[in-house]
């Protein structure tokens, strides 16, 4: 294993000087910027790569862009003020609307630092460097170890690891490259305080609605501002009054440079996860099983919460967030089901995987150290076929993905159990630096509780476990149905009533109260729902033990699969995203979806008039359509435009997490923020396409535009160094 690690270097090392770079792709780790150095300075760049970060005084331009546990963002002040997306403040925004103050629908601008918001349950961690723990990792795990053995070990060590690290405020985390052939400590300053400051109305932010995500063009205003803020002594703190603004090591200047075609970009961000190393056969899995399932699931709960939100506007605010999300995941896995069907990626990728398996047996040496690697991983993926219709189902029943009554008891039930244990025996997730998150995650639950909404979607899950073949039939539900002594429908609603009608998690200090109890205490309460997550416990566990084996032989075969592809290939390689912190190149530029049309790289105030219908998602506020009539333009008119801009395209090698990211031009300056990417390269989260793939950002000339003319932002303009030219 440690042979492997070492020819993973080597390659990277050998490929960098052996062999050009494909266009614009890769989400490069940090310490990997000294042999892009070359490719950076040709296209743009006008900073050394030290300046981006420097691992010996762990310092640079990356600690100005902090990670919103799901979105990026970036310092743009020296008062902790943060801008990243509409959408990814969306969570705060809608946590502080009511029927009479529509945050959602009018915004928010705070008149002064004592009116800004607390979003509850935001997380601000800013990124301190990070440390190679291969090593550390890898002695961990003995030879003589089976798979489920195997990953233990390297939990245990990664909990070992992360307590040692934990202190004066970092939040750290290890994360495995390529598989498992490297493992990188993470450091990040985890700020709790953070407050909504700023958002435009819906129709500014979020302008086009579902019409227009992931399509080209585009004309949303998608950007919000927050602020972090630390205890009176500049440590982390939780929500105070008397809390003030963290200050950060650095912060984003505005470009005062307009942002051209063909211009150089950069993003540092938090890109979640992509596949680009997957094989032919879980490629497979995915097109004719995961993303067809996930899709019917998720647009049969969309139907069901907007009849909901129809109850009521309260009812409807409670639900904004979840159907938000819930939106994007549908439109997102239907262009990457419809993207993998037409490009046949499966198809090609056996193409490829043949090639490689030709060149590995070419040879004896590459036989022995990589001829099993393809046949063995086949074998792992076929043995979870045979239960995937109920892993799939299981997935949507605990949290967070369904139903908040349920996930308060599924979380109450499991803490129970592992608060019991020693801390490094603790399962992932639930030790005791999770105790504070899982708190305020059920308190918070309560301001989007909805009890009607809550039935609704459980009966739907019930009646889908219902449907489930023999042998994979999910026990919980199955007992709970038949204890009724009913079938079907009725089944469904007299179970629904039971549980629903005698539980107490509805309540938030009854919540509260029962997390704090231990385990036979608990079932002492006879709590029907947290008996019925007790239940569903039984198999969440037997299905993670299942996984856990899975993960431990991946964790040999996929790290010796990219050391041949990366041999093979002859080219430097990066590790697929997994929410640390990245860097991708690029340039402004347009692209042409199909024979006979050319999208150009910029939109421009002009489309949102052209747009608009006045109706929902193309509704804009009557104040931005009388100043955009009016020509009223200001500073911000880009004279080759001959109008505001409002969005661009990079070449930008992007995916969900990085929405919020900044968009730096070469000299480090703030040009845009990253929000979507284009539809016709909805699968590149598997493979990148220079012809095609691109980012969607908001230009920050808009942004500013609209701080200035639309809703009179001038303090917060004044504080990211812009003078107002509406004064």
């Amino acid at each position: 294993m440690r042979r492997s690690l070492e020819v993973l270097v080597l390659l990277l090392a050998c490929a960098a000087l052996a062999a050009p770079l494909r266009a614009d792709e890769g989400m490069w780790l940090l310490d990997q910027l000294p042999q892009l150095a070359g490719t950076l300075k040709a296209m743009g760049m006008q900073l050394k790569p030290e300046q981006i970060w420097d691992p010996k005084t762990n310092s640079g331009l990356a600690s100005a862009t902090p990670w919103l546990g799901g979105c990026s963002s970036s310092f743009v002040s020296p008062d902790g003020l943060i801008v990243t997306n509409h959408h990814c403040g969306f969570g705060a925004i809608q946590m502080n609307s009511t029927p009479e103050h529509d945050y959602i629908t009018n915004g928010f601008l705070a008149a002064d630092r004592a009116g800004e918001l607390e979003a509850k349950g935001s997380r601000v961690t800013v990124f301190k460097g990070y440390d190679d723990v291969t090593a550390a990792m890898r002695a961990a795990v003995k030879p003589q170890m089976i798979p489920s053995e195997r990953i233990r070990a390297i939990e245990t060590k990664e909990k070992e690891l992360v307590a040692a690290c934990e202190k004066d405020g970092l939040r750290c985390r290890v994360a495995a490259m390529f598989g498992g052939g490297r493992y990188l400590l993470f450091r990040q300053l985890e700020l709790r305080d953070v407050r909504l400051v700023y958002a435009p109305a819906n129709s500014v932010g979020d302008f086009g609605g579902e019409v227009d995500n992931w399509m080209w063009p585009r004309h949303a205003g998608d950007y919000s501002f927050l602020r972090a803020y630390v205890g009176p002594d500049g440590k982390p703190a939780d929500y105070s009054p008397a809390n003030v603004p963290f200050h950060p090591d650095r912060w984003l200047k505005i470009a005062a440079e307009p942002t051209r075609d063909g211009d150089f970009t950069m993003i540092l961000g938090y890109p979640g996860r992509t596949f680009r190393y997957r094989t032919s056969g879980a490629i497979a899995d995915d097109v004719e099983f995961n993303y067809p399932q996930r899709i019917r699931l998720v647009k049969d709960l969309i139907d069901i919460l907007e009849a909901e939100g129809k109850r009521g506007k309260d009812v409807e605010i409670k639900l904004a967030s979840q159907l938000k999300g819930l939106y994007n995941t549908y439109k997102n896995n239907e262009g990457m089901l419809a993207g993998l069907k037409k490009a046949d990626l499966a198809g090609r990728k056996r193409g490829e995987e043949s090639r490689l398996t030709a060149w590995i047996d070419a040879d004896p040496g590459r036989t022995a150290r990589f001829g099993d690697v393809l046949p063995s991983i086949d074998k792992a993926l076929a043995a979870r076929r045979g239960t995937r219709e109920r892993d799939f189902l299981l997935m949507w029943m605990p949290p967070p993905r369904s139903s908040s009554l349920l996930t308060a008891a599924t979380i109450i039930e499991r803490w129970a159990g592992e608060k019991a244990k020693r801390d490094l025996e603790r399962d992932l997730g639930y030790q005791a630096r999770d105790e504070r998150m899982l708190r305020q995650r059920l308190a918070n639950m309560q301001r989007n509780l909805d009890l009607a909404s809550e039935r609704s979607v459980l009966a739907y899950l019930f009646r889908r476990a219902a449907e489930l073949p023999s042998g994979q039939r999910i026990t919980a539900v199955d007992d709970a149905l038949a204890a009724t002594g009913k079938a079907g429908d009725a089944a469904v609603g007299a179970a629904l009533d039971r549980l629903l009608g005698g539980t107490a998690l509805g309540d938030a200090a009854a919540r509260a109260a029962m997390f704090d109890l231990d385990a036979a205490a608990l079932r002492a309460k006879g709590d029907p729902l947290i008996a019925f997550a007790a239940a569903l416990r039984v198999q969440v566990k037997a299905q993670e033990d299942a996984t856990k084996a899975f993960e431990g032989e991946m964790v040999t075969l996929t790290p010796r699969l990219i050391d041949a592809l990366g041999e093979w290939q002859n080219r430097p390689l990066y590790p697929d995203a997994n929410s640390t912190l990245r860097f991708t190149y690029a340039t402004v530029k347009g692209y042409s979806p199909r024979d006979g049309v050319e999208y150009l790289p910029f939109t421009t105030l002009r489309g949102v008039l052209e747009k608009q219908t006045g109706e929902d998602p193309f509704a804009s506020p009557p104040r931005l359509l009388d100043l955009a009539r009016r020509g009223v333009a200001g500073p911000y008119r880009d004279a080759r435009l001959g109008d505001v801009p409002t969005c661009f395209l990079t070449t930008n090698d992007i995916t969900g997490g990085n929405s919020g990211s900044p968009i730096l031009n070469g000299r480090g300056e703030l040009i845009g923020l990253a929000f979507d990417g284009n539809w016709e390269s909805m699968t590149s989260d598997y493979q990148f396409d220079p012809a095609l793939t691109r980012t969607i950002a908001v230009d920050i000339r808009y942004v500013l535009w609209c701080m200035d003319y639309l809703d009179r932002a001038h303090a917060l303009m004044r504080e990211i160094g812009v003078e107002p030219a509406n004064r």
